[in-house]
């Protein structure tokens, strides 16, 4: 849609440094198909300098902001066109590159200045923090890492992303043998959307349907906007809040440095994020979790607990799909069951002028679109959680209207991430299916990726204070079931209440753990200038 940005009530959107900026970061990696390369690099300067060579060499290499939201538009174009891609003609894979603090250290003493406590002690000494376990006999301690244990830490991550898995790896073969011959050691693991179900994780559930769009156009253009927009201010008063129906614009200080982030009131720029030193000014925060999914665990759990809820009254129709829906928030398609809470709807849960368009305080209006579109059921006020519990993982992450611990809406905008993962290991057939009748043995899960200004006020927030939490964001509510790691300084058991036919109230419980921590780092993805003036030489 055109958009007039100097409509009465349109916020003044910054341009962005597009050519300075790693497109990971803006307006991020979404293709089905990644390799991460785990970089190490040994101690010795001669390996040091080859690694110099090699970024001053490869500058121009990493994808920026403005060639990676080129590829995106490039291929909506050809999908509204309904065009045929021509996979021997692919655009090449978009590649980026992060440092650890580590890292980042050995090529230059001025990192140390970075004033983020998290990078610079790193994921292992967050890692209780976060809830992870610290029994040294279990699954998910760090000792027990297959990426980034202690002793292994990762110097640097490099993320190869394209649409296809026969070009990925192409470019991350060619990359692993310069940095090899180098001297630096590379480990690479490749992660892919499933082909049975795309877009969806490995519990079955769609994923990523609430990302936030970002604030800023990519050139002088008024209407440049990095983020499209698709709802007509004349006919939606709100409209300058969202991108897509549903989808909060944030500020892009929020994912870069060194630029507005957010203020009391959404369409007005806040403070500039850090950016000290200079340098780091266009760089971004990354966060990467290697979780590991038991999904036979999470699908016999649902389960079980959905048979005994179903013995309660108000809880008879309660199956597991219901019971893992409302925890997650969403139905398996997508769609949000604050619209319809009875049932699936997979035309809703794939129509993404409607599937993230609801709110949980008060009545959500209904969407008024150009063109034609499908009607929906709209969502009803639900505040206290009887259809979508307040301890739905949608909720615990994005209060939306609702108001939190931390205040009224707005103060979700500043805790929002940019997620930029990927899926890893094939898809289970059977999804109750035991460890020792698996073929993988349970080696599937979520290459975590975040993109953030700030990982304390943002990731571990989430993390930590909101997600793991019991009474927070909004009591009472209960502990993220999906994802929240279990506090070791509580009995190990995660809770949280739902609502029957009749508002009858009943409690899910369990000890088991199914998304377990196997490795990962925080990252810093500094500019491309950056790069090249500053880190090799």
């Amino acid at each position: 849609m055109e958009i007039n940005s100097l409509l009465p009530n349109a916020p003044v959107e910054p341009v962005l440094d597009m050519d300075e900026i790693q497109g990971i970061a803006v307006p991020g990696f979404f293709k089905p198909h990644q390799t991460l390369l785990y970089l190490r690099i040994p101690d010795s300067q001669e390996v040091l300098n080859h690694f110099k060579a090699f970024l001053k060499a490869s500058a121009g290499q990493f994808a920026t902001a403005q060639q990676t939201l080129q590829d995106r538009r490039t291929h909506r174009e050809a999908k509204r066109a309904r065009a045929v891609i021509d996979r021997t003609e692919e655009a090449p894979p978009l590649v980026a590159i992060a440092f650890s603090s580590g890292g980042l250290g050995r090529l230059t003493p001025g990192s140390a200045a970075i004033a983020s406590p998290a990078f610079q002690h790193g994921l292992i000494a967050r890692s209780s923090m976060l809830g992870d376990p610290i029994q040294p006999h279990q699954e998910g301690h760090p000792s027990h890492w297959k990426v980034g244990a202690p002793g292994k830490e990762l110097d640097a991550l490099i993320v190869v992303a394209g649409t296809s898995r026969k070009s990925v790896d192409l470019r991350a073969d060619e990359l692993s043998e310069v940095l090899q011959r180098a001297g630096v050691a590379v480990e690479p693991e490749q992660g892919d959307v499933r082909e049975d179900l795309p877009g969806h994780e490995h519990f079955g559930f769609d994923d990523g349907v609430s990302q936030p769009g970002i604030r800023g156009r990519a050139s002088d253009t008024p209407n440049d906007f990095i983020t499209d927009r698709e709802l007509d201010p004349d006919q939606i008063p709100d409209a300058w809040l969202y991108g897509l129906p549903g989808q909060d614009l944030i500020w892009p200080g929020e994912f870069v440095l060194g630029y507005p982030g957010t203020s009391p009131d959404p369409l007005v720029p806040g403070t500039d994020s850090n950016a000290f030193p200079g340098w780091t000014k266009n760089g971004s925060f990354l966060v990467f979790r290697r979780l590991r999914q038991d999904v036979g665990l999470f699908w016999r759990t649902m389960k079980d607990e959905a048979d005994r809820l179903s013995k309660l009254p108000g809880f008879e129709h309660v199956t597991d799909e219901w019971l893992a829906s409302r925890l997650v928030g969403r139905w398996p398609s997508g769609a949000p069951v604050s619209r319809v809470p009875q049932a699936d709807d997979g035309y809703l849960g794939g129509d993404r002028y409607a599937n993230n368009d609801f709110l949980f305080d008060s009545d959500t209006p209904p969407g008024k679109l150009s063109g034609n579109h499908p009607k929906y059921p709209t969502a009803k006020a639900d505040p206290v959680g009887v259809t979508c519990p307040l301890a739905a993982h949608i909720r615990k992450v994005n209060t939306r209207d609702s108001s939190s611990d931390m205040g009224a809406r707005t103060s979700t905008y500043d805790r929002r991430l940019l997620r930029v993962g990927v899926p890893f290991g094939k898809p289970v057939k059977d999804k109750y299916v035991g460890s020792d009748l698996d073929p993988e043995q349970g080696n599937r899960g979520l290459l975590f990726l975040s993109i953030q200004s700030c990982i304390e006020d943002q990731f571990e927030f989430l993390q930590a204070r909101w997600i793991n939490d019991a009474i927070r964001p909004k009591m009472p509510g209960g502990n993220d079931m999906v994802v929240g790691q279990n506090a070791p300084a509580e009995d190990g058991v995660r809770r949280c209440g739902i609502f029957g036919s009749g508002l009858e109230q009943a409690e899910v419980k369990t000890a088991k753990q199914w998304v377990i921590p196997t490795g990962g780092g925080y990252f810093f993805v500094p500019s491309i200038s950056a790069l090249r003036d500053v880190l090799a030489t």
